[in-house]
């Protein structure tokens, strides 16, 4: 029976608690703190898994450099490397999104590569950008603890290294503190 139906009769026959429809201001207030306990058990959680996923896509971008370091290296480079990103980006050595600028973005972090230790040559490849005898790549965070936790670094060895503390490891790479490499 409705609410005003129930109002409307005068004498019910038999005694009936007359309810209504919906729910009461204490059981939505239950309901909404119940999603807050939740929520706050599986954001962070969420937040954790989603920084996981860009430090593993963020492993494999570094990979997708080296091979379109040594495929430049191989093609356009007379054996030398490429000292800059966009360099890699006329014989479609690396994918746009990496070669738009100097410093692209990406999966939550920011790539960076530059002519290694031995600095360039004074030779260019075969569409004129400067070319160097070893390259140093990079990918840091753009915020720490948020869309990763580690950042990273490489060369023409190939070998990833991290650092646990964000910012980029230097060369020559070595296991200490929070530096090591990536397995």
């Amino acid at each position: 029976m409705s609410w005003s139906a129930c109002r409307r009769r005068r004498k019910p026959i038999v005694a009936r608690v007359c309810a209504s429809e919906g729910f009461t201001l204490l059981e939505v207030i239950f309901v909404a703190g119940v999603i807050m306990v939740l929520s706050g058990i599986a954001v962070p959680s969420l937040l954790r898994g989603r920084a996981a996923a860009n430090e593993t896509a963020t492993i494999g971008t570094m990979r997708v450099i080296h091979t379109g370091e040594l495929t430049y290296t191989l093609t356009c480079g007379a054996g030398l490397y490429a000292a800059s990103l966009p360099a890699l980006a006329p014989g479609q050595f690396l994918p746009p999104d990496l070669t738009a600028n100097l410093t692209p973005m990406k999966s939550g972090y920011t790539y960076t590569l530059a002519e290694g230790p031995s600095g360039l040559t004074g030779l260019v490849d075969c569409n004129g950008a400067p070319l160097a005898t070893d390259y140093y790549v990079t990918a840091t965070p753009l915020t720490l603890g948020t869309t990763g936790n580690r950042a990273f670094a490489s060369n023409q060895a190939h070998v990833i290294w991290q650092n646990t503390a964000g910012t980029p490891p230097i060369e020559p790479f070595a296991n200490a503190g929070t530096v090591s490499n990536v397995q």
